[in-house]
């Protein structure tokens, strides 16, 4: 599901206007109090009238908070399980393992849910929240392009101007819900930052950036020679061994006037203890010793970012090894949530009631460094450990939720089951290009074991339930290998449809940067997405619109069915979209032209996903992460539980909104102006 650290973007940069800031209040200030003296004054001449004013907002106030609530007054719990896989999910209930949920099978309904096209998480969340496509909501894909630059971003994340901005573009059920004043509770879901204005509250979840503004970078001290090929998702420095090293926490870019942006950095103190093999770590007032294997507890830091502003972060060492060589490993530094730089909460104080009941947190959107294995700087022990970290925070957070919540609607949304799939399903494959035979039982069990962490979890919630009352389990998509990689932009210059600048180039690098515009017809990015390079639309356009566009669309499509992988002699594409197929609405414009739907085992390579070249078009896919749901949507459905009757046929991802909707009271009449892709599924 993640691309967790995958960011083409440098994160964002604080300006500092320091004395030129001091002069600007002062002389605010200035102007507020001459303004407050004047009204003072004016006040004091018309008694009656100031009177007057506050009997009259008296009387509004009281109307708004007796207007407030309404008679709805049952409880409707839905609980997203990332990445649940209907296989599974139905062999180990066959087997007696999930009881709970086999209970809820037998007490309401089961069904596999049809996911999104594609099935990403960030689009199927989206599609879950509004009821809508991409085309409507505005989310396609983990990766976006500038048409007019040809520059990527991320698409679950935006900061501009040093404030976040809004990623669905549509409206989610809790916005209809807060029309009606029914309370809401939105704990963790994704693409939620900022967090919007609800009637209740809301913890913004995957999107949210560590301090740096990425989506998660990790550092890695070692006194080991470092590999000179460039490290993804982290900063990796090496070290001279000596008893006492000082190394650095990295903070945010901050950029004062006249001056180059650069890292705020506070100096930590490492001292080796020989006799317990062991490392003491000092900094701001802290000091406290680690073991080879062992995380740390949360740790606060503060980075002067201004004059009169500190930024104030969380994070977690981990000590990977003391001797003979020293390994240490700092977690992104996330936002403390009781003094969050940016709004993760509504309301604000939210975040921090929820710190001041359960204990510090990860607000980091997508908190497992997954990608730290992958690049071999943690090894999966502590990748478990983290998740069960994660996990015990989540189930806390919904705990305090549940003693208190009365009526309304609850959310909760658990995302280690994707991640432990990615990372852990090699182990589970015998085909797998990674697969050992001896590996430890516990990694082969993992994924098994976290199924029934979450029967677990919906057992718990289960007790609680009233007759009335809703409840809905579901996963946004199911979950499958990954092992083979597929280089779109390799086969799209195999197939003559994308140039380099230098035509005798074996590669071409990320970005974008290397291809020759002016001789590429068609362009790949993301995880499936294949972009034409359209003249009036991309800033070097070549292929004319319509009649064009479309004959060439229908060459490629014709052309990647029949793609097949040579080593194995299978097919790589199960089927291949065109845009107008799949997305529909305003947004449908801004699509990608081609979406490739892939067959299990085969997938779009890290390298599609940032525009870069590579000199084969396929390859074993050599990375612990070995398990995905980036194949074609059919072929990929989640699951959807509920203590109710389903009545339709084939559930999809997109009727779950309406579903909510005519729960909460809405007719059938509103619910069909909402314009939503699906329909209620309770009789």
């Amino acid at each position: 599901m993640f691309l967790a650290y995958i960011d083409p973007g440098t994160g964002f940069t604080i300006f500092n206007l320091e004395a030129w800031l001091v002069a600007i209040i002062a002389g605010f200030f200035g102007i507020i109090l001459i303004f407050l003296k004047n009204i003072f004054n004016f006040f004091k001449k018309h008694k009656n009238i100031f009177v007057f004013l506050l009997f009259f907002i008296a009387c509004l106030t009281t109307g708004a908070f007796m207007n407030k609530g309404s008679r709805f007054d049952k409880k409707i719990i839905v609980l997203g399980f990332d990445g649940l896989s209907p296989d599974i999910v139905e062999s180990m209930m066959k087997e007696g393992r999930l009881p709970n949920f086999s209970k809820l099978k037998e007490q309401g309904s089961y069904s596999r849910l049809l996911t999104t096209n594609p099935s990403q998480s960030p689009v199927a969340w989206a599609g879950f929240a509004t009821g809508q496509n991409p085309g409507k909501n505005g989310i396609f894909d983990f990766i976006i392009r500038d048409p007019k630059t040809y520059t990527l971003n991320l698409a679950i994340s935006d900061v501009k101007n040093s404030a976040p901005q809004k990623i669905i573009k549509s409206k989610c059920f809790w916005q209809y819900a807060s029309e009606q004043n029914i309370p809401a509770v939105i704990i963790s879901h994704p693409l939620t930052f900022p967090p919007g204005r609800i009637y209740g509250r809301m913890l913004s979840g995957m999107g949210v950036t560590d301090i740096l503004g990425t989506e998660g970078t990790f550092t890695f001290y070692t006194t080991e020679s470092m590999d000179k090929n460039k490290d993804v998702g982290g900063r990796v420095f090496q070290v001279s061994r000596a008893p006492v090293m000082v190394m650095n926490l990295i903070g945010p870019k901050v950029h004062t006037i006249g001056k180059e942006s650069k890292n705020v950095k506070v100096p930590f103190k490492v001292t080796l203890e020989k006799d317990r093999k062991s490392a003491v770590i000092e900094f701001q007032n802290n000091k406290f010793e680690l073991q080879p294997g062992e995380w740390s507890n949360w740790k606060e830091v503060s980075f002067k970012i201004g004059l009169f502003k500190t930024l104030k972060g969380i994070f977690k060492f981990y000590l990977v090894e003391a001797e003979p060589r020293f390994k240490l490993y700092i977690s992104p530094i996330n936002f403390d949530p009781r003094k969050p730089f940016f709004q993760i909460s509504y309301p604000a104080g939210y975040s921090k009631e929820l710190a001041d009941n359960i204990g510090l947190y990860y607000t980091q959107g997508m908190p497992i460094n997954t990608w730290a294995v992958n690049e071999k700087k943690l090894g999966e022990t502590p990748l478990l450990e983290q998740s069960e970290m994660v996990l015990k925070e989540r189930k806390a957070m919904l705990d305090f939720e549940l003693k208190r919540f009365s009526k309304g609607i609850l959310f909760c949304y658990f995302g280690a089951t994707d991640t432990i799939q990615h990372m852990f399903w090699r182990y589970a494959d015998p085909e797998h290009p990674l697969y050992e035979d001896g590996s430890p039982q516990k990694y082969k069990e993992a994924i098994e074991n976290w199924y029934k962490k979450m029967d677990n979890i919906l057992g718990d919630v289960m007790i609680g339930l009233n007759k009335n009352d809703t409840l809905i389990v579901l996963s946004d998509h199911g979950f499958n290998t990954f092992r083979r990689s597929a280089h779109i932009n390799s086969w799209l210059r195999k197939n003559g449809y994308l140039e380099l600048k230098n035509p005798y180039a074996k590669t071409g690098s990320e970005l974008l940067t290397d291809i020759d515009w002016s001789k590429t017809r068609a362009y790949a990015i993301g995880f499936g997405s294949i972009y034409i390079n359209q003249k009036g639309r991309e800033r070097s356009g070549i292929v004319n619109p319509e009649s064009d566009t479309e004959l060439l669309k229908e060459e490629i499509i014709n052309k990647l069915r029949g793609w097949r992988d040579e080593k194995y002699n299978q097919s790589v594409v199960n089927d291949v979209y065109k845009k107008e197929d799949i997305f529909h609405g305003k947004y449908a414009k801004n699509a990608p032209d081609l979406y490739i739907g892939f067959n299990i085992g085969y997938r779009a390579s890290w390298q599609t996903a940032l525009g870069a070249v590579p000199e084969v078009a396929i390859e074993d896919n050599m990375k612990k992460w070995s398990g995905d749901h980036l194949f074609d949507s059919k072929l990929v459905p989640g699951i959807i539980f509920s203590n109710k009757t389903i009545i339709k046929d084939k559930p999809s991802i997109y009727d779950i909104a309406p579903t909510i909707l005519e729960e909460i009271g809405c007719g059938r009449g509103k619910i069909e102006r909402c314009n939503f892709d699906g329909r209620p599924l309770f009789d």
